[in-house]
């Protein structure tokens, strides 16, 4: 029996399984939640990894509200906020933008209240956006529907031409890229929103590999040759990094959260696994693969994961210790 030593304020998690190579391999996942504000503090209340994909409803039929910790690793890091978007001061308002920006990275997504097709004399129109306080930021508000790859969920995607009448009092995206915005029902828009891709979703599903008949007379169960580890990159792609985050990156979070703008560094946490083999300790590198804001829910969360291949060690693994050795950010 495999002991876990933790010496760090966090979550640990660990998880044996084949890496992409078909070699048995011990996963070290660690998780630090922190309470969310312009000075961050150690929540009281870890969080731990998350260990299966979690749907705001039916798998399927809505989107992905948290996206599983327990895979063979991300090649970068994601940023990703689970939330809301909100007027400021309270006060309701017909439209917004809200900001998430992590160091050069940031994304924009323009936040409008309820608007529907209107059918006239001179074709469709969209309705004036009702005011509203607050706007859940989510797929089942961005641009999409039933066909489209990216976005299954969503409003204002059309698969077949219709009639200007059968699109009338059709609700409208509440949630637009900046940069494209929406034009009607003709419109080949793009999903804008901060939460977690599913895995049947564009882009991530053309990372995933062929499970074809060569796939399962020569590779199964493993996973196939082509197989691309950014299919475990859940993040939308603009707020995907080409590097793991360090800590130490400013932080904005604009219309995003009751408190108001919030502006502030990710934690530096040198955090450390080794593992115990035998009479021999073998130190394990952890990279940050996710940070997730949860405004609404006044918390963030950075997620660490190790892999350390013990093929023919795994019955000779004793201990797997976390440790830390220096927390800089946090009040």
């Amino acid at each position: 029996m495999w002991q876990i030593k933790n010496s760090t304020p966090f979550a640990p998690a660990i998880a044996l399984f084949p890496n992409k190579e078909g070699v048995d391999t011990l996963y070290t996942i660690l998780k630090a939640t922190f309470t969310l504000g312009n000075e961050l503090e150690m929540k009281e209340k870890q969080i731990p990894p998350t260990m299966a994909d979690e749907y705001w409803g039916e798998p399927g039929v809505s989107s992905l509200r948290y996206g599983s910790d327990l895979h063979i690793g991300k090649p970068t890091t994601d940023v990703v906020l689970v939330g809301q978007a909100w007027a400021p001061n309270g006060l309701a308002a017909p439209v917004l933008d809200s900001l998430v920006a992590v160091a050069e990275r940031e994304k924009v997504v323009r936040v409008y209240g309820n608007r529907c097709f209107k059918a006239g004399l001179f074709g469709l129109s969209i309705s004036a956006p009702e005011p509203f306080e607050s706007m859940p930021l989510v797929y089942e508000r961005a641009f999409g529907g039933f066909g489209d790859a990216q976005n299954p969920v969503g409003l204002g995607f059309i698969k077949e031409k219709k009639s200007s009448k059968e699109f009338d009092s059709k609700p409208v995206p509440n949630l637009e890229d900046l940069k494209k915005p929406y034009k009607g029902p003709t419109d080949k828009g793009e999903p804008a929103c901060y939460g977690f891709i599913a895995p049947s979703w564009m882009p991530r599903l053309k990372f995933a590999g062929t499970y074809d008949e060569a796939w399962q007379k020569k590779r199964a169960p493993y996973l196939p040759t082509d197989f691309n580890p950014q299919y475990f990159n859940a993040a939308h792609p603009d707020l995907t990094f080409d590097r793991y985050l360090q800590g130490g990156e400013p932080v904005q979070l604009i219309n995003v959260s009751r408190q108001g703008p919030l502006k502030f560094q990710l934690p530096r946490c040198d955090v450390r696994v080794e593992i115990k083999v035998g009479s021999k300790r073998e130190k394990v590198a952890l990279h940050c693969e996710t940070v997730l804001f949860e405004p609404d829910e006044n918390r963030m969360s950075m997620v660490w994961r190790g892999g350390f291949p013990c093929d023919k060690k795994t019955h000779s693994v004793a201990e797997i210790a976390f440790s830390i050795n220096g927390l800089l950010g946090v009040r």
